[in-house]
């Protein structure tokens, strides 16, 4: 269950530029078994979808795994996942 707790938990482990190391997702699947997460680039989520929560250098988004195909949600009732959002500077 993604919780604001939850959230606050993700966003520790990946602050201070940690969201950019590699194998962030092993180790995060690693550290919170049973969680899915993916990572990619915040460039390839549509502008219309809210992030679940933010940090330095990164977005997070809610995986909805529920039907035929997963999708990218902003309802934590409906996450079951994380998609790690690699920001640019710019954004």
């Amino acid at each position: 269950m993604i919780t604001a707790d939850f959230l606050k938990q993700v966003c520790g482990a990946l602050a201070h530029g940690k969201a950019r190391q590699a194998g962030v997702d092993t180790a995060l699947r690693e550290a919170f078994p049973g969680m899915p997460f993916t990572l990619c680039s915040d460039n390839d989520i549509p502008s219309r979808l809210q992030p679940l929560a933010r940090g330095e250098g990164f977005a997070l988004y809610g995986i909805n795994t529920a039907g035929h195909c997963a999708a990218l949600t902003s309802n934590t009732d409906t996450a079951s996942g994380l998609a790690i959002a690699l920001t640019d500077d710019e954004d």
